[in-house]
């Protein structure tokens, strides 16, 4: 493989990885910090997606957030009788 191909390829990586680094810090430098608990997780959603444009990034494809658990609460005083 030619050297300018692996030069630009590198160029395109560091130019992502900083599009994505100003658009992030924009991003929580605009947010309220109340409002951070739900900002951060759909940025990180966009980050994984974005990574899969790395090429190490290949084959990572998944849930980015796990998903929620369903917690069942125990019936007080017994069982009912009828």
């Amino acid at each position: 493989m030619p050297a300018y191909v692996l030069l630009a390829a590198l160029a395109v990586i560091v130019v992502l990885l900083t599009v994505v680094a100003i658009v992030a810090k924009a991003v929580v430098a605009k947010a309220r910090p109340e409002d951070l608990q739900h900002i951060l997780p759909g940025l990180g959603q966009v980050l994984a997606a974005l990574a899969l444009f790395l090429p190490w990034g290949r084959g990572t494809r998944g849930q980015a957030v796990a998903p929620p658990v369903v917690v069942r609460s125990e019936r007080r005083g017994g069982r009912r009788r009828g």
